[in-house]
């Protein structure tokens, strides 16, 4: 869940920085650059961005539901064996 959620967040953010640069290269350099200038553009244009602004929200919530999982499997991998 944890790897499903990390890449529909890298396909949401990759899709909102093209949309981004299509705008302007400003708006694509600020979006690669500084932290949330994406989510801000990502709002201020919802109509062209509300898709991959959803992969992303879903995607941090799959983040966050795996997390237990993958520090369950770092753990186990830890172990020693026996």
């Amino acid at each position: 869940m944890y790897l499903l959620g990390l890449a529909l967040s890298v396909i949401g953010g990759l899709w909102i920085v093209v949309n981004a640069f299509r705008e302007s290269v400003l708006w694509g350099l600020g979006s690669l650059l500084i932290p949330l200038v994406a989510l801000v553009f990502a709002i201020m244009n919802f109509g062209q961005n509300k898709i991959p602004l959803l992969l992303c929200v879903i995607g941090a919530v799959l983040i966050f539901m795996g997390m237990p999982s993958m520090a369950d499997m770092a753990a186990a991998a830890q172990a020693p064996a026996a």
